[in-house]
């Protein structure tokens, strides 16, 4: 754990970070001012910014960095279709632009990458093979994994002089196998909300929409990506940090058991606390990102390293899609916030294509898993701040910055004994071993569930890490699909407004995430007039009740 380092005035020592990231980013591939304006009010995406009157992008750039599928990537460089050295410089560029219109970065070196794709080049000309399986191919990391020289704050403050002694594992055979880091990425204050705001670089802008959310923690490695500033890359994950911004901004993500990867290297406020299980992976624009790269960092042997990573090497006959029809166990409400309406659309297009398939679709019984979440999602709000904040609010109150709105600090309330925090672990096992019997009964292959209860919200009004949280407790593998967008007619229907609402969890323990009644306020309120039909005079009422009882509401 790095130690908590004072800083008198906080808010220039933030200006001074955020001015470093800018100053990094060369001359000629910074937005005219006019442009910079628009963008520091949240209304410029960074797909705005591909024409030719802007002048950073050539018709080369983007070609290569509109190619998603990582492995037609790394096939293209390995036989000179592109040079690593063009590859990396479009992606820088596609950096440098994402990070003016989102705010997503925290580190960015290019000159570096640049230097060492020439490197790799050189050494394709010359022996005429690749260095390794990642060849050429530009990668980005999450804050919090060290590469070193370059800094480690995790969105605090009192960290921005964290200078990194040593490269992360993940980073390090990211390296060994013939990648290039060229950026780090913005996370939540202390990686402790499912969104990605601090005070040093303020919210990460959603990328498709800069006045919502990007999600978080992982939120800056979530925007880089889906603005083309990144292929793939690490986040990290203890109640959703990967899922919900790889379902806000539309990516692939993949949470993985804690301890198949290696943390070593990692960045953390914890003082050795084992109740929270959170688990690394890769975040992508294709499922052929997760997978190489996992395959990547596990051909590496991690744990011969790192001796709290798992020996388990990459099966590749398990990673063989076969023909044997799969049993998929179907959640479609946790009994703690009910979906909307855009993410049951999601729920069942895909319950539907696997029918087509030929999958048995199993939903399963209604109140047992209700029960198990709720209890479930309780015991990991009490895992999380279980300390009352002993832990990270020293590295806040170093530096005197205020704790941003919803930061899972932990309070005096929250603090539990010895004997709370043993009984807590009971009552996980015990959910652990009662949602085993579900597996065990059913036969089940995999779970399908909402990643997160509602789409990107505006900044700071997420709901609930609700769905997302339940599968860190439990510590299984956990992943996010995009399916589709939020569409015009995904309006709320009467019965779910009128529906009871469910009760909040741990309301005095982990006030940071609100409820079902909340979602339902904050689902109706923006939503515009417009897509209510004149025939609905249900949901038209709905609406306007919803719109006078709230002003914190979802903007679709």
């Amino acid at each position: 754990m790095t130690p908590a380092v004072p800083v008198e005035g906080w808010e220039k020592a933030a200006a001074d970070a955020r001015q470093r990231v800018y100053d990094s980013i060369p001359a000629a591939w910074r937005l005219p001012a006019h442009l910079l304006e628009k963008a520091s009010s949240s209304a410029l995406k960074p797909s705005d910014c591909e024409g030719n009157d802007i002048g950073i992008l050539s018709e080369k750039d983007i070609s290569i960095t509109t190619l998603l599928d990582v492995n037609e990537l790394l096939t293209a460089l390995a036989q000179g279709v592109w040079t690593a050295l063009e590859v990396t410089t479009a992606i820088c560029k596609r950096a440098a632009i994402a990070h003016q219109c989102t705010s997503c970065l925290t580190c960015f070196f290019p000159q570096e990458a640049l230097d060492r794709a020439g490197e790799l080049d050189r050494y394709l000309k010359t022996e005429g093979k690749v260095v390794g399986p990642l060849h050429g191919l530009p990668v980005s990391f999450k804050d919090l994994y060290g590469i070193k020289g370059k800094p480690s704050s995790i969105g605090l403050v009192s960290w921005l002089g964290n200078i990194v002694a040593d490269d992360s594992l993940c980073a390090k055979a990211t390296v060994e196998a013939g990648g290039i880091l060229f950026a780090k990425t913005g996370t939540s204050q202390a990686c402790l909300m499912v969104e990605s705001i601090n005070n040093i670089f303020g919210a990460i802008r959603n990328p498709h929409n800069p006045a919502l959310s990007a999600g978080g923690s992982s939120g800056g490695e979530a925007a880089l990506i889906a603005a083309k500033g990144s292929i793939v890359g690490f986040g990290t994950d203890g109640g959703g940090s990967i899922r919900f911004p790889a379902m806000f901004c539309g990516l692939w993500g993949l949470k993985c058991s804690k301890g198949r990867l290696p943390g070593k290297g990692l960045a953390s406020t914890y003082d050795g606390s084992e109740s929270v299980n959170a688990g690394l992976g890769p975040m992508s624009q294709s499922v052929s990102g997760l997978e190489v790269m996992l395959q990547t960092q596990l051909d590496a042997e991690p744990w011969l390293r790192d001796p709290g990573c798992i020996p388990m090497p990459w099966k590749e006959h398990e990673a063989v899609q076969n023909s044997r029809k799969l049993r998929v166990g179907i959640i479609l409400d946790d009994g703690v916030v009910e979906p909307v309406a855009p993410v049951m659309r999601s729920m069942q297009t895909v319950m539907t294509k696997l029918a087509e398939a030929g999958h048995e679709l199993i939903e399963l019984p209604v109140q047992l898993t209700k029960d198990l979440h709720r209890r479930g999602t309780a015991s990991a709000m009490k895992s999380n701040v279980q300390n009352g904040g002993r832990s990270v609010m020293k590295h806040i109150e170093a530096s005197g910055e205020p704790v941003v709105p919803r930061t899972a600090v932990g309070s005096a309330q929250s603090l539990l004994t010895s004997e709370e925090i043993f009984a807590n672990h009971m009552d996980r096992a015990k959910i652990a071993g009662e949602y085993a019997e579900i597996w065990q009964t059913f036969q089940l292959d995999a779970i399908l569930a909402p990643a997160v209860a509602h789409p990107a919200p505006p900044h700071g009004q997420y709901i609930s890490n609700s769905y997302a949280t339940m599968y860190n407790m439990l510590d299984y593998v956990a992943g996010s699909i995009p399916v589709t967008t939020v569409q015009e007619t995904d309006m709320p229907g009467s019965a779910w407004l009128q529906k009871e609402p469910y009760p909040r969890i741990e309301p005095v323990r982990f006030p940071y995430d609100l409820g079902d009644e909340e979602m339902k306020k904050l689902f109706t309120c923006r939503w515009n007039l417009r897509t209510i039909r004149g025939d609905d005079e249900g949901a038209r009422r709905d609406y306007d009740s919803g719109k006078k009882s709230n002003e914190s509401c979802l903007q679709i």
